[in-house]
């Protein structure tokens, strides 16, 4: 997957770790990622896919808004593999996939 690798590639380069240790079952804070990290981490996903991903501020949580009428749903930031997901989404949604 060519997203969750982009992600491994960010994350990794952030924190400065091997992207060995970066895997797919790993948690953002299970890497020592404080907020601060987390938002950069963000800013360049954000860069890099063209997209725009919410976050809260003071929050490890992503702000995802579901279709009308529900409103807005927080999607918790998980495992790498799980932010890969929510990146793909965003980016699908995006290009109207």
């Amino acid at each position: 997957m060519e997203t969750l690798d982009e992600v491994r590639r960010i994350i990794a380069k952030r924190l400065h770790l091997p992207i060995e240790q970066v895997t797919d079952g790993t948690r953002l804070e299970d890497l020592g990622a404080d907020s601060l990290d987390t938002i950069e981490i963000v800013y360049e996903i954000e860069e890099k896919f063209g997209i725009s991903v919410p976050i809260r501020p003071g929050e490890s949580s992503l702000l995802l808004k579901s279709a009308p009428p529900d409103g807005e749903s927080m999607v918790q930031l998980g495992t790498i593999a799980e932010i890969a997901r929510v990146v793909e989404s965003l980016v699908n949604a995006k290009s109207g996939r």
